[in-house]
């Protein structure tokens, strides 16, 4: 995952986020320094937005790359989640983009530590609803004091430079609510190739997977689904035919029928 600090203050802002997509779309590589120059992203003599965004990038799952040092060179390739956010929503528009890339910045394995700390984690000891300060104090109990280790996690969801159009948190004064990722039938590609992935890697090897296990992954806090969301995604799970669903056992069973790679494809075909 990425460590507290990776994202040296910086949003993840949409803009740059396209420029490194089509940066990676083209084949290129280079240095730091030189990624910088080509794609127009700030970068300093020792620090910038360039290697933020790289590891913005590389925890949303859009791209896969080496290091993110100055020194070290970076061939960034495109995910199959990566190229269908090239081809279908390039400057991630959309809410539904903006909730895909939150859920893999969540993630356990590819994600950011603090974005998982809060949103996968914490759902019964932050609640659905706290302050800025009691934030803060739950990442220092969780990493150490330090300097601002809130960082722009909160930033990130209010600026719509970033993702605040998927309106993830609602933000007013010092007072932070999370809000449910929808639950709508043409989104389902999206949900089934998201999780998919999660399953892909947390479970390799297997075909069927309980619904207890994915909750083990905190891939439906990260979405702050409830009870009632989370029978309503295995319904629209179950109607795309790419996962299906076993009511009949306790607890119920996710079988796969397909890889993500190739529903993500798929997934800006059916939304609207």
């Amino acid at each position: 995952m990425l460590p507290i600090n990776f994202h040296q203050t910086f949003v993840p802002e949409r803009r740059h986020i396209e420029k490194l997509l089509h940066y990676a779309a083209l084949g290129k590589q280079g240095s730091m320094q030189e990624l910088a120059e080509d794609t127009g992203i700030p970068m300093g003599k020792s620090s910038g937005k360039a290697p933020a965004i790289v590891s913005y990038a590389k925890g949303m799952g859009l791209i896969e790359a080496g290091g993110s040092r100055p020194s070290k060179v970076i061939e960034p390739t495109l995910t199959p989640f990566g190229r269908a956010v090239y081809l279908g929503d390039r400057c991630l528009e959309e809410p539904l983009t903006q909730w895909l890339v939150h859920l893999n910045l969540c993630r356990g394995d590819i994600g950011a530590e603090a974005w998982h700390a809060v949103f996968a984690k914490a759902r019964n000891s932050l609640g659905n609803r706290f302050t800025r300060p009691q934030l803060e104090e739950y990442l220092a109990r969780r990493f150490g004091p330090g300097r601002d280790r809130t960082g722009p996690l909160v930033r990130t969801y209010t600026d719509s430079a970033a993702l605040g159009g998927a309106n993830v948190l609602a933000v007013r004064e010092e007072w932070v609510e999370r809000r449910a990722m929808p639950v709508r039938d043409d989104w389902g590609p999206a949900y089934a190739a998201a999780l998919l992935s999660v399953l892909e890697s947390q479970f390799a090897g297997r075909e069927q997977v309980t619904l207890d296990e994915v909750r083990e992954t905190h891939w439906f806090d990260a979405a702050y689904w409830s009870e009632a969301d989370i029978e309503a995604l295995c319904m629209t799970l179950d109607r795309c035919g790419y996962l299906k669903v076993d009511r009949q056992l306790k607890p119920w069973v996710l079988d796969r029928h397909a890889q993500a790679a190739k529903v993500w494809p798929l997934v800006y075909e059916y939304s609207r």
